[in-house]
């Protein structure tokens, strides 16, 4: 059945692929890129190629990726265990035979260049620890989610990582310190207010300034409390 891209409405997911097998069929640039990704990730990944390139046989060699020296044929095993499969060949026919063969499985499969016939689409990728930012375009223009990717590399810096880090370790403390939920959801949206991301980014994110910050918001885990700790930051950037 021929499917119009046009027409479809992709659901956009976070999925946790940690410990999750995962194939890739070839053994190119593509299959590489998709493998990094899924190293990052923390999937198990298993290449299916004859051959592949420098740094898959250096993954291989470190122990980060299974490979089966071998091309595509229907009923290998490691395309029947995976969680995601990813045929990224240089054949269009293979590249169909594996779609098939996964989607009788009932696997959820993406094509190198065949967006339509996907089962799903890998997006740019911005990552900044906790932070990820996902652009698609549906297929319509690689090069413009390429793009929007950089411009967002370029507004979401390394700085974001720490921030995150830093948000999460004072909502934990404000959870510990504060019982009322509507409260503490006040006291939430006032963290945010604070400019952290300016202190950060001036190197300010010192061992005796934090244990400062949170001394503070232990002593006074109010709205009238983060309030001033806004004012205190705020002094501290001029």
């Amino acid at each position: 059945m021929t499917i119009n891209s046009d027409s479809i409405a992709y659901y956009p997911l976070f999925a946790n692929l940690t410990g999750k097998a995962c194939a890739i069929v070839g053994g190119g640039a593509v299959a590489e890129r998709k493998a990094a990704s899924l190293l990052e990730a923390g999937a198990l990944v298993t290449v299916i190629s004859p051959a592949c390139s420098a740094q898959m046989e250096s993954w291989v060699q470190q122990g980060k990726l299974a490979l089966v020296r071998e091309g595509y044929r229907a009923g290998m095993s490691a395309v029947a265990q995976a969680t995601l499969v990813f045929a990224a060949t240089d054949s269009y026919e293979i590249n169909e035979s594996i779609r098939l063969e996964a989607e009788s499985l009932g696997k959820l499969v993406t094509v190198a260049d065949h967006t339509a016939g996907s089962g799903f689409i890998v997006p740019a990728v911005v990552r900044r620890g906790r932070l990820l930012i996902a652009v698609s375009t549906g297929g319509a223009s690689p090069a413009v989610a390429k793009k929007i990717k950089q411009e967002l590399e370029h507004t979401f810096g390394s700085e974001y990582e720490d921030y995150l880090d830093l948000l999460q370790e004072l909502r934990l403390l404000i959870q510990s310190l504060v019982g009322n939920t509507v409260v503490r959801q006040h006291v939430f949206k006032l963290m945010l207010e604070w400019d952290l991301i300016g202190f950060i980014r001036l190197g300010h994110l010192k061992a005796a300034w934090k244990r400062e910050l949170f001394d503070r918001v232990t002593q006074t885990p109010t709205l009238d409390g983060m309030v001033r700790i806004g004012l205190w930051i705020q002094g501290h950037l001029h």
